[in-house]
């Protein structure tokens, strides 16, 4: 049940003043209308309403949005309620207010969810009514329309109190006409010429008649000074055009007509000023269409008046607020929201709001590029509207939860364009002045290349904990922060020994300090990695030779604030160098033993060595290949060729890379690496080529796969193979315009049974044989296990051209088979599916044509069932 009415303060005289309007059961009145009308623009609202409230009853004087009702009881009326104060009165939501839940007029026609009313209040502070507006849809209104709202209603309270003045007036004439009507124009000049509002009456051709001071003082002159000036002498020139045509229109047409333009003040600044324009007729005692103008002369004194002459005439009246500071405002908040709307699309992130339906009411880009589709496609739907498909579980608890008032954080994974990818989505609330969610905030981050450079961090810092080279770190001056497992136990230090009071310096030999000192700290300010050979003492000062890596890692002015030096024992590498040089012949002849080319290339890309496998492909000796260019020696075109790699190797990256050569034999194909050559500095002195050919390989492989894909007994496609055909049309097609046919043979297992399995094979090799001469070559058919086969056919803009293929698949069922002397007769039962939107899933579409296949069988098979067309 709804609370009982409120009822104002001071009840009776409220309805006595009400009463004084003589205004209730009137006639309608354009004023009144277009204030209604001007209150629903102004608020995006389809009803507004002028109403009066009496005892029992809310009474519309002006009615828009709401055709053929003239009243509603007080005891619905929501209006009711605001005139117990002065605020502007609003229901966000009536059907969740207790107020108004179960009130007629929201469970039923007009179905409010949204009002507020502002109180029509006259001298005095009587509140007769209010001038309403009304949606079907819950919202709140902004600041400037509640603004507009309150100035709207502050008009129509004093259009009805100089209504009520017009009528009390003409009542009063009878006994004395002109005395009275002198004192009730002396009464609105009063009126007129206080208020802060500019007015003005002009002459057809915008020469003023009357200005109140109001209007005389934005100009910076007096009233007086003005009569005879013309209006458009204030307009700034590029609306003066604008102006003229609406002024006349108003004229031709006698319509009430708001506007805006700009206006020349007295400081020469440009101020935007709102008019409301209507026409007066001038009858000699300034009566006007509507009310009284603001005259202040009777007929008596017309000949000193400056619009002596001018009864009978159409006079264009006009009102006027200073809008210049409301016109900023709205532009600073469309520049902030423009700059909102961008700094949202430029970010890398999804961000989105969505009300406590889950609907969304703002996106940016990146969220707009997950779904596909275009702002008009996603604002106001849900997200399982837009991925067709019901949320999990996990989903909905996380909204719940948030529209609950508790904020979610929460890693997600997700398959986007083809590749799985890891996000972070965080949902806050969104709580109003009063603390109700009225929806929430989504900001999401893709944050799988962050995810891949942790485990890539973890699974370096493993490396560093488990390999047997010495990984040290220290500060720029040398103090020790770090020391991997094998350095501590090569220096002899315990696990939980602390180290931060040594110096690296402490277990250098003095060449490894000098060295430091003159060539890899200056190495290494300089932005280079130094590697190079020094010698270290380990643990009882025994020295040993290492090869030694440093790297230097800067702060943010790009000072060096610490070094990381890997290091290896090589003095065994060391003694065993000249073992190496002895085995270099043997090495020589190892290179020219084994069948894949063998190339070394200095750095202007000459060759230094090649093998003998090398000599055979080139087909020339290596005495005309050493000390040739790679150019030279390989051709223009497949130095070209080779380009992208060679330089990336002259860079410094190892490269592999297969290249293929088609050639009278068939095709060739050759996996080639260049692997870049250093000094003992670190230098790249060229790059060592190896190549092998591996064409063998790729013909297993292709034959290996063929065998994988198809069906040994038919040579159709296997399941994998057909469903990596599947996937192939997908995307080619967006898996739109796809047809699948599910085929199974019926009366199969008796000729089996009767004939045996050989006889058997031999029908499946022949229908499978069928069914390939029925499709085109981009269709794929496959055995899918013991008699089901499957067609997938591409193209296919409507199941009925499926169906023509079905049937011939049926007609081929049916037709007799010969094995050897035997004349065998089968048959098919078939389910046929048909994918017309795009994005649909091959799974689904084969999914149906089994289930299609079934419907045929229990149909009685020997026929085919399809997807509704």
């Amino acid at each position: 049940m709804n609370p009982p009415r409120p009822t104002p303060a001071e009840e009776r005289d409220r309805l006595d003043r009400l009463r004084e309007l003589f205004v209730l059961d009137s006639a309608p009145e354009p004023l009144f209308d277009r204030l209604a009308r001007q209150a629903a623009a102004l608020c995006g609202a389809p009803i507004a309403l002028l109403s009066l409230v009496d005892e029992e009853r809310q009474w519309f004087k002006a009615n828009v949005g709401l055709a053929g009702v003239q009243q509603t009881p007080r005891d619905q009326a929501f209006c009711a309620w605001t005139i117990t104060g002065d605020a502007i009165f609003e229901v966000t939501d009536a059907a969740a207010d207790p107020r108004f839940a179960d009130n007629p007029l929201v469970t039923g026609a007009p179905n409010i969810r949204w009002y507020a009313g502002a109180p029509l209040r006259l001298e005095g502070g009587a509140r007769v009514g209010s001038l309403c507006v009304i949606d079907r849809q819950p919202r709140r209104l902004s600041a400037d329309q509640t603004r507009a709202l309150r100035e709207l209603a502050a008009v129509a309270s004093d259009a009805l109190a100089m209504r009520r003045d017009l009528i009390a007036k003409t009542l009063a004439a009878r006994s004395s006409y002109e005395q009275e009507l002198r004192r009730a124009e002396a009464r609105y000049r009063a009126i007129v010429e206080d208020q802060a509002e500019m007015v003005s009456l002009a002459r057809a051709d915008g020469t003023l008649v009357y200005v109140n001071p109001a209007y005389a003082r934005h100009f910076g002159r007096t009233p007086q000074a003005m009569i005879g000036t013309s209006l458009f002498d204030h307009v700034e020139p590029q609306d003066r055009e604008t102006v003229r045509a609406l002024l006349g229109e108003i004229v031709r047409t006698g319509a009430v007509h708001t506007s805006e333009n700009r206006m020349t003040a007295a400081d020469g600044s440009q101020r935007w000023v709102a008019w409301t324009n209507s026409v007066h007729l001038d009858t000699g005692l300034e009566e006007t269409r509507g009310g009284a103008a603001p005259a202040g002369r009777s007929a008596a004194d017309a000949s000193d008046a400056p619009g002596h002459g001018l009864a009978g005439q159409r006079l264009l009246h006009s009102v006027g607020r200073d809008i210049t500071e409301r016109r900023r405002a709205e532009q600073q908040v469309v520049d902030s929201e423009r700059f909102l709307r961008q700094l949202a699309d430029s970010l890398p992130l999804r961000i989105a709001y969505l009300d406590r339906q889950r609907r969304y009411r703002f996106v940016n880009q990146e969220l707009l590029r997950r779904f596909g589709r275009d702002s008009t496609e996603v604002i106001g739907r849900t997200r399982a509207e837009l991925l067709s498909a019901a949320d999990d579980a996990a989903v909905a608890e996380r909204a719940r939860a948030v529209l609950a008032g508790i904020p979610q954080q929460f890693e997600f994974e997700e398959r986007v364009n083809g590749e799985v990818r890891r996000f972070e989505n965080r949902l806050v609330p969104d709580r109003s002045a009063s603390g109700e969610v009225r929806g929430f905030f989504v900001a999401g981050i893709d944050t799988t290349d962050r995810s891949i450079a942790e485990k890539a961090l973890r699974e370096l810092a493993a490396i560093f904990e488990n390999t047997t080279d010495y990984v040290v770190q220290t500060d720029w001056a040398g103090r020790l922060l770090y020391l991997n497992p094998s350095a501590r136990r090569a220096l002899g230090f315990a696990t939980d020994e602390p180290i931060g009071q040594r110096n690296f310096s402490e277990f250098n030999t003095s060449a490894t300090n000098q060295l430091f000192a003159a060539v890899i700290v200056p190495a290494v300010k300089r932005g280079e990695v130094w590697v190079g050979q020094t010698t270290v003492y380990l643990a009882n000062r025994r020295e040993v030779a290492v090869s030694h890596m440093v790297i230097g890692h800067r702060d943010a002015q790009g000072r060096v604030e610490r070094y990381s030096a890997v290091m290896r024992d090589v003095s065994a590498a060391v003694e065993a160098q000249q073992e190496i040089l002895r085995q270099s012949a043997t090495l020589r002849s190892v290179a020219d033993a084994i069948p894949a080319t063998v190339a070394v290339t200095d750095t202007a890309g000459r060759y230094r060595f090649v093998n003998r496998a090398f000599e055979q492909q080139l087909g020339m000796p290596r005495e005309r290949i050493l000390g040739r260019g790679v150019r030279e020696v390989l051709g223009e075109a497949e130095f070209e060729r080779r380009r992208p790699w060679i330089e990336r190797a002259r860079a410094g990256e190892p490269v592999s890379f297969e290249i293929a050569y088609t050639e009278p034999a068939g095709e060739r194909h050759l996996a080639i690496s260049y692997i870049p050559l250093r000094v003992e500095q670190g230098q790249v002195e060229g790059m060592v080529v190896v190549a092998q050919d591996i064409s063998s390989h790729r013909r297993e492989a292709s034959r290996l796969r063929q065998l994988a894909q198809h069906d040994p007994l038919t040579g159709l496609l296997n399941r994998a193979g057909f469903e990596q055909a599947l996937d192939r049309m997908q995307q080619d097609s967006g898996g739109a315009e796809m047809a699948a046919l599910y085929i199974d043979l019926d009366h199969f297992k008796p000729v089996n049974d009767r004939h045996g399995h050989a006889v058997g094979d031999q029908v499946l090799q022949i229908f499978g044989r069928r069914l390939l001469n029925l499709v085109r070559p981009t269709d794929a058919v496959a055995r899918l296990g013991g008699d089901e086969f499957a067609i997938a056919l591409g193209g296919v803009r409507e199941i009925a051209n499926a169906e023509v293929v079905a049937d011939k698949v049926l007609s081929a069922a049916k037709a007799p088979f010969h094995v050897g002397p035997l004349l065998l007769q089968i048959g098919a039962s078939l389910g046929v599916a048909h994918n017309a939107r795009p994005q649909a899933d091959w799974q689904g579409l084969l999914g149906r044509a089994d289930a299609r296949l079934l419907q045929a069988k229990a149909a009685g098979r020997g026929r085919r069932a399809s997807d509704p067309g």
